[in-house]
């Protein structure tokens, strides 16, 4: 790799010249990285690559210095980079804190919300609260294997859940893997530590029980029951949609005899737009709600069209939680006996959808999962059931 300082053929209205670094491996793979410092060319020794004869000359040259030797030795601890990776290591090396663990984990966050990703940041955003709890101040140096095994026993003793832990983590390997990948940090210094998760069995209602709740009479002024009861029959009538995508669902989706829609959770994924059938059973709930919006079906997001992701994300978190206090009051009038949550409309479709004998292919691509192995690993709860069942069938 030949790093080498020359003068810009620019010449600025102040009859300065830029001084730029080049790096070049071959023809073919050259790149310039501008110094910041600008002189005129009596003033640049193209020879010992110094400028000479200016006010601040020692100064300006040591600037020089420091930038030759911060992309030598970055060239140095990846030997054999080409010059384009070298100039995005160093650009990185500069954008980010390249010692301190929490605010590189805080840029992330922060560019993850200016993309628009409100949920994922505000997730993320809680995981390093947590993390500042456990310790103040983390730097990368900081973090081994042990740190990692203390963080867990801490969270464990704090109460949290086994798969909370998980989730904490799951959300550290990824930032510091992408430290790795832009040359903050060499390698991940928590590989190694073993990330536990519990199974826990997916609760789902009977059809039965969906019947039950379908058909509760509710009071006219129990307008938040009634609303909570109808998302979740028309999440489970539509193979499962997330309660956050029922909530988004506009009058523009429906078209025809088709509800066409983009999954919130994966719509930067193949696979994400679905279209279902209008049928009978989601006909009847949505016919309640014509007219109430001109936007939004349903009501969580009536009047927001306009307000901006972080507005409508913080709305969608206070009615998930109104919807499932709602929902349960509902059940319990309903005779059901079941922690009842609006997430689980999508379990009671799979279930259903098993015990109906549809295809495990089938089941795959209605539940909106682009590879099988998901749904395998998703409704292994259900099929775990069914063998319960056939089992006390066959000897019970």
């Amino acid at each position: 790799m030949n790093l080498n300082f020359y003068l810009s053929s620019y010449v600025k209205k102040n009859g300065t010249q830029l001084i730029r670094l080049k790096m070049e491996t071959s023809n073919r793979d050259v790149q310039y990285l501008d110094s910041g410092i600008s002189v005129k060319s009596t003033q640049w020794d193209d020879k010992r690559k110094k400028i000479k004869r200016h006010p601040i000359e020692e100064k300006l040259n040591t600037s020089l210095n420091t930038l030759l030797l911060s992309l030598q030795k970055l060239y140095y601890e990846n030997e054999g980079v080409s010059a384009k990776r070298l100039l995005f290591l160093y650009k990185n090396s500069q954008k980010y804190d390249s010692s301190s663990f929490l605010d590189f984990y805080q840029q992330i966050v922060d560019e993850a919300r200016l993309k628009g990703k409100i949920r994922t940041a505000n997730t993320q955003q809680k995981y390093i609260k947590k993390l500042k709890e456990f310790a103040r101040h983390v730097s990368f140096s900081d973090l081994s294997v042990q740190f990692a095994k203390d963080y867990e026993q801490w969270m464990l003793e704090k109460g949290n859940k086994v798969n909370t832990v998980a989730s904490n983590f799951k959300s550290l390997y990824a930032v510091l893997n992408k430290a790795v990948a832009i040359g903050i940090i060499k390698v991940n210094p928590i590989k190694g530590y073993q990330i536990v998760t519990e199974n826990t069995e997916k609760e789902s209602l009977t059809f039965g029980e969906i019947s039950k709740l379908s058909d509760l009479e509710i009071p006219a002024h129990h307008k938040g029951m009634s609303k909570a009861r109808d998302m979740f029959l028309f999440s489970f009538f539509t193979a499962g949609m997330r309660f956050s995508d029922v909530c988004r669902l506009k009058w523009e989706n429906i078209i025809g005899n088709e509800i066409v829609y983009t999954m919130g959770k994966s719509k930067t994924r193949a696979g994400a737009k679905r279209t279902l059938p209008v049928t009978p059973k989601t006909i009847d709930i949505i016919e309640k709600y014509k007219g109430k919006d001109e936007t939004f079906v349903f009501p969580p997001l009536y009047g927001m069209a306009d307000k901006p992701a972080e507005k409508i994300e913080h709305r969608l978190y206070i009615s998930n939680n109104a919807a499932n206090r709602s929902l349960r009051i509902a059940c319990e009038k309903a005779g059901i006996k079941k922690r009842v949550s609006m997430h689980m409309a999508k379990h009671s479709f799979a279930d259903f959808a098993v015990k109906s004998n549809t295809g495990m292919l089938m089941i795959s691509k209605l539940l909106g999962h682009t590879k099988l192995s998901t749904t395998q690993h998703y409704l292994k709860d259900f099929y775990h059931k069914e063998e319960t069942e056939e089992i006390n069938r066959l000897f019970g």
